[in-house]
């Protein structure tokens, strides 16, 4: 088994140093890579809404090109909101240039450009759509997301909640007001708010505030009475700092009382820290998805320690293994912890994603380079075979249920029974 663990981490860093190459190379599908959010606010006028959309622009996801001393990128943004079986209702176009001395600022995920765009739209179902188009190389994304409002009469009505970032400008909330489009980070959590808006009669209502942790334990809840004489209301509820900064990822739930009737709605708090994979919520859970790579000793250790010296645990085992120290990211952690979120959400059978077979072989060889499948719906049989070439390997499933319960045909090795 340590042996197997062994060229089962060879096999990552190769695979990582194969993205680092191909990285080098501009890749066509970067242009698409930039960020697309929008959020429903209550509107004064009780047969509308407001749609709050938003298109940032990483520096990275453009070409610059070197003009003197300098690096330049020129872009068109456009945003724009149409009916689901109708015509288009509204559209901002944006035309920019950006300039900027350094070629690592060139390149920077971590830099970039927010356009924002306000529809005021009746009650109903549609398609928002993102925009992007690279003067430079042509080349061009076009992203879409659906909107769908109930159109029953309800007296009260409870939008998507979200938190509030800070940021100079005007974005459709109070000044320097912009959702927040990532995670918290540990270090920077200062009076979180999140962002509540709904329908109401003109009378008094409540709202239900619970933040529950991973295992969905309560740790904090509050109610708030108010009235409002407008029929709407915006609402900005502070969770508290110690409440949030405990653990990685928390459900925040929010229930709209008035008169006998109730909405209900939630929001997940998610905060990030230093040297811990975005993909991770809970670390007691992460130390359980790393099974197949842990040797026995490592595995008892991890998975017996208290819950408080869980997390230095973990993260000495990580940094132990991380491909680039003298950079804040852990490359090997966070491909390992991709995997296994895309394993809970594409493998399916009687367990979660990551303890499928699918799902064990996917994060420790990553996707196949190649794929047969063979369906036939007469017989029930259902197949497949990986193939994966760096290692001269193939492995085959069976689905002999017709369910989507694929299983090894020859067994490979499990850290456990599950």
């Amino acid at each position: 088994m340590k042996k197997t663990i062994f060229y089962i981490f060879i096999f990552l860093f190769s695979y990582l140093s194969a993205q680092s190459q191909m990285l080098n190379k501009r890749d066509n599908n970067l242009i698409r890579q930039y960020g697309f959010s929008f959020y429903t606010v209550a509107d004064s006028m009780s047969d509308s809404i407001r749609v709050l959309s938003y298109l940032s622009v990483p520096n990275n996801v453009l070409q610059f090109i070197k003009n003197d001393t300098k690096f330049e990128a020129g872009y068109e943004a456009t945003l724009s909101i149409k009916e689901k079986k109708g015509s288009q209702l509204g559209r901002k176009n944006w035309v920019n240039t950006l300039v900027t001395n350094e070629y690592l600022e060139s390149i920077s995920k971590e830099i970039y450009t927010i356009h924002f765009a306000e529809f005021k739209v009746p009650i109903g179902n549609y398609i928002i759509s993102a925009e992007l188009l690279d003067k430079d190389s042509n080349e061009s994304g076009l992203r879409f997301k659906e909107l769908n409002l109930s159109k029953k009469s309800s007296e009260i009505e409870l939008y998507s909640p979200f938190f509030i970032d800070y940021l100079s400008g005007k974005w459709g909330l109070n000044k320097n007001e912009i959702p927040l489009f990532q995670n918290f980070h540990t270090d920077k959590i200062t009076r979180p708010s999140v962002f509540i808006s709904g329908k109401v009669k003109n009378s008094p209502y409540e709202l239900d505030v619970t933040v529950l942790n991973a295992k969905k334990k309560e740790l904090w809840k509050k109610t708030f009475q108010s009235e409002t004489d407008e029929g709407y209301f915006h609402q900005r509820i502070i969770i508290p700092e110690d409440v949030a900064k405990q653990g990685l990822r928390k459900r925040v739930d929010i229930v709209l009382r008035q008169e006998g009737k109730k909405k209900k709605t939630s929001v997940i708090l998610a905060v990030s820290r230093q040297g811990i994979s975005g993909s991770i919520s809970d670390i007691s859970q992460a130390i359980q998805n790393m099974r197949y790579i842990l040797k026995d000793d490592e595995w008892k250790k991890l998975s017996k320690s208290k819950s408080d010296e869980q997390e230095t645990l973990f993260l000495e085992y990580w940094a132990a293994k991380d491909p680039t120290p003298e950079t804040p990211n852990n490359e090997l952690m966070n491909e390992y912890f991709s995997r296994v979120n895309y394993s809970n959400f594409n493998f399916k059978g009687y367990s979660q994603g990551w303890k499928t077979d699918m799902g064990m072989i996917y994060i420790l060889f990553g996707p196949p380079e190649d794929l047969e499948v063979y369906n036939d719906p007469i017989s029930r049989v259902y197949s497949q075979r990986w193939h994966y070439y760096r290692i001269n390997k193939f492995f085959d499933f069976v689905d002999e249920q017709g369910f989507g319960d694929y299983r090894l045909s020859t067994p490979f090795f499990r850290g456990q029974s599950w």
